[in-house]
């Protein structure tokens, strides 16, 4: 019966994460089935990711700390950090780049935050199926956005970088970065040390606290660049017409307010 709730916990906390991100989005509204897509990509990431990860890192690697030397233990973390990040964000990545409904920094966050909840979601429930309830429990508590936010702060380099017409130097400095502190949680997990565990978890919920604060920030970007049906955008950019409404489209030439 506890996994059943923790099935239906999981499920309602990405669930309701979807549902504010959206609620609050203040740009034209995304297309349904982008986001259905994207969601897939999550998926897909997360079969991907499990294939590599048993066929490419030797099993050593993988042992919590205290069987084998820490370098090893080093090694696997910084593997599962590459690969699993690399596999939620690329596809998506190269996928969305040069869609006409990627247009702005709030994108970023919404599109890469679902990616890692549709990879998380699963994850965390078959780890729960196959540790036990009480494995499960502790995942709940400890990692529900986990996914969610280190893949959103990579998202939001990547609007930033299309909205800004800028390298995507800043966004491959990002995606290093989320490698990294995957690998940091990983490795305060695998320690199985009270310290490191409550390491971990601390930045568990520093990075979920860190998704709102770039949403918002996003929020506030779009909004200084006309890019929000509310904000300073009373006038079109391009043919100068009023647009009272905010519209983030100017109903005379079409163009973004």
């Amino acid at each position: 019966m506890l996994l059943v709730i923790l099935i239906f916990a999981f499920i309602a906390v990405g669930g309701g994460l979807t549902w504010y991100l959206l609620a609050k989005d203040q740009g034209k509204k995304e297309p349904i089935g982008a986001l259905w897509l994207v969601a897939g990509f999550g998926v897909l990431a997360a079969v991907v990711s499990a294939t590599a990860e048993h066929f490419l890192i030797p099993q050593r690697y993988l042992s919590p700390l205290g069987g084998q030397p820490l370098t090893d233990v080093l090694i696997g973390v910084l593997a599962v950090g590459a690969i699993e990040e690399c596999a939620k964000f690329i596809p998506a990545a190269l996928f969305l780049w040069h869609k006409p409904y990627f247009r702005n920094h709030v994108d970023g966050v919404i599109y890469f935050a679902i990616v890692g909840l549709a990879f998380g979601i699963p994850e965390n429930i078959l780890y729960s199926i196959q540790y036990g309830a009480k494995a499960g429990a502790a995942r709940l508590l400890l990692d529900p956005l986990f996914h969610a936010s280190v893949t959103a702060m990579v998202g939001y380099a990547l609007g930033k970088a299309k909205v800004d017409q800028r390298s995507l130097g800043k966004t491959v400095l990002t995606l290093l970065a989320a490698i990294l502190i995957h690998a940091l949680y990983d490795f305060g997990l695998f320690s199985r040390q009270p310290i490191l565990l409550a390491t971990s978890a601390s930045l568990s919920v520093a990075l979920a606290f860190g998704l709102f604060v770039f949403f918002i920030r996003a929020k506030e970007l779009d909004r200084e660049d006309g890019l929000a049906v509310v904000g300073h955008n009373n006038f079109c950019r391009s043919c100068g017409q009023p647009n009272p409404k905010h519209y983030l489209f100017c109903t005379h030439c079409g163009a973004h307010a």
